[in-house]
């Protein structure tokens, strides 16, 4: 079946100022709909552009600016410009949102779509792309808080606790937010139901093990995509959206914390914060529990379910390498995090092709298990309760500190490795396929 006139084929894909605010209005929902799923600000400027090439719209005659909230395009050639901008005010990681905004633009490539099949196909994404139930993504949120667990050197018993603290958290979370409380408000609430749960178990059952799921029930909360998009977008330059996802990541943090802290305030619970989750050995224990980590959290970032066995793979990629020049290279958690991901991520680059999926969706849910945030979330854990510690508390509490930051861009770098490496080498690849493409688009012309 043909995809285009010839009139659409010849005038409007080729000449930029047809019908251009309807391609302006094309690139705005290609930039929305990455923005809104967890894409980095470097990959919506690309995918808006290789947009734009499509639509016949030179990218000297655009001004792309992107903040968090907000998308801006400008088209300026001689004395006629244009600016048009679209908010963007919900954000949540959708991997498979992300994978088929990159593959619809090829194919639009490939069979030399017209404008009006581009514009509804892209308009239609948002409504076509499946979605896990929401019972499935609470049982994934119970599984990779579990998986965490036992990587942390937690038993079998605390492995099902978890389940269901976690399981519990979500929920409650879920449910503040439906009835229509504030973001913040519902993450406090669900991590003040998952901590009180714990807690019960805790005092309930006489096992030293269960403090791992005090560490652990609330942990799917910590938000692992804006964590390694805010180091990437400052070292790509895109401070502004940097910055503000920064500010996201901490307001999350914060209110995950203040509800633990809540729920732990009149309780005798011993100082949790302070459990070493630095592996001393390698075990068989912290593979499983690095593949249930990452697999079961990419659930939650709604990953194609045909990609979730090589992300856990990828999670364990990422984790053994650590873990192994933790314990017997001696490496500091900054740098052994940054080659675990560094490793995973030039591997899964080339990985991606073969499976025919775009990088970002494989390798950012697999560095997942790396657990970016937890030495943040213990940092700020601990500066709630600041008044009570003695000096050797305040000075393990600027080690998280330090730490986690460190930690953050080491997987965050890590990750973004092999386009550090080799931008322009990918970048050219990119362009000669594009050339190649728009050199086929009057093959079949008067056919």
């Amino acid at each position: 079946m043909q995809q285009f006139t010839l009139e659409e084929k010849n005038t409007v894909l080729e000449n930029p100022f047809v019908h251009i605010h309807r391609k302006l209005d094309v690139l705005l929902h290609v930039g929305k709909l990455l923005m809104e799923c967890g894409a980095d600000t470097n990959r919506i400027t690309e995918e808006m552009l290789k947009a734009a090439t499509f639509m016949g719209i030179p990218h000297d005659y655009l001004n792309i600016h992107i903040s968090y909230t907000t998308l801006m395009v400008n088209l300026l050639h001689k004395e006629r410009s244009i600016t048009v901008f679209r908010k963007t005010p919900v954000h949540i990681p959708n991997m498979a949102m992300i994978n088929a905004v990159s593959k619809l633009t090829w194919r639009a490539f490939e069979r030399h779509y017209s404008l009006t099949t581009y514009e509804h196909l892209i308009s239609k994404l948002e409504f076509t792309i499946p979605a896990y139930p929401n019972w499935i993504k609470g049982l994934a949120c119970g599984l990779g808080s579990a998986g965490l667990a036992f990587l942390y050197s937690g038993d079998w018993i605390a492995f099902i606790v978890t389940i269901i603290c976690s399981f519990i958290g979500y929920f409650t979370r879920t449910l503040s937010t439906r009835i229509g409380c504030n973001e913040y408000v519902g993450i406090s609430v669900g991590a003040f139901t998952a901590m009180v749960s714990a807690y019960a178990f805790y005092t309930h059952i006489e096992l030293g093990s269960l403090l791992y799921v005090l560490v652990c029930c609330t942990l799917f909360m910590i938000p692992g995509v804006p964590l390694i998009n805010f180091v990437i977008d400052i070292i790509n330059n895109h401070i502004l959206s940097g910055v503000t996802r920064a500010i996201r990541t901490l307001l999350i943090v914060g209110s995950m914390t203040l509800g633990m802290a809540m729920a732990l305030y009149f309780s005798p619970v011993p100082a949790f914060n302070f459990v070493d989750i630095k592996p001393h050995v390698i075990s068989l224990t912290q593979i499983i529990g690095a593949f249930t980590a990452a697999s079961a959290f990419a659930v939650l970032f709604n990953a194609p379910t045909r990609l979730l066995g090589y992300i856990g793979i990828g999670g364990i990629l990422c984790v053994s390498v650590r873990n192994l020049l933790l314990v017997d290279f001696g490496f500091s958690t900054p740098g052994a995090t940054f080659v675990g991901a560094a490793v995973m991520s030039i591997i899964f680059v080339k990985v991606s092709t073969w499976i025919k999926t775009s990088s970002t969706v494989i390798i950012v849910p697999s560095a997942i298990a790396l657990m970016p945030g937890i030495l943040l979330y213990r940092f700020v854990f601990d500066i709630l309760h600041i008044n009570s510690l003695n000096e050797a508390g305040l000075v393990h509490m600027m080690q998280n500190g330090i730490t986690g930051v460190l930690t953050i861009i080491g997987i965050a770098v890590g990750v973004a490795i092999p386009n550090v490496l080799a931008q322009k080498y990918l970048k050219n690849i990119k362009e000669r396929r594009i050339a190649e493409l728009m050199a086929t688009r009057h093959v079949h012309d008067g056919q």
